[in-house]
């Protein structure tokens, strides 16, 4: 899945997305476990002009329940919620409370997943449990 040039969140999910979506969001992502790999999930369709749009959101269940991800920087990024991944920033309730997790992405990216890493566009992170 290719996601559009724009600016997103880059982590855990599960700290800025609505009680609703956050259901069906881990019970997509846990089916099958933690290891049970990426998932791609579509939030929101609309119409622009005659063109069907949509948002989409990205994670992947990790190996621990909560840690930290460590990106190339050697930066860390807690999670807690068992998963990590892109949110269109536009879709979040909580923007200003997340600033440090805004991305902007000036080319279309992709995501992907690995038992000891997750790549986001130009970001590549790897796992150390908590």
């Amino acid at each position: 899945m290719t996601f559009q040039p724009g600016t997103y969140y880059v982590g855990d999910p599960g700290f800025v997305l609505p009680n609703d979506d956050l259901r069906m969001l881990f019970a997509q992502a846990m089916h099958g476990g933690l290891k049970s790999g990426p998932r791609e999930l579509v939030v929101s369709r609309r119409w622009e002009g005659d063109q069907m749009v949509c948002d989409l959101y990205w994670l992947a269940a990790t190996p621990y329940k909560a840690g930290t991800i460590y990106d190339e920087n050697n930066t860390g990024w807690g999670f807690d919620w068992g998963c990590f991944g892109v949110v269109p920033w536009k879709w979040m309730d909580c923007q200003g409370s997340y600033e440090s997790n805004k991305i902007e992405f000036t080319k279309p990216f992709e995501c992907s997943f690995t038992e000891d890493s997750i790549t986001i566009g130009h970001l590549h992170f790897t796992f150390s449990p908590k």
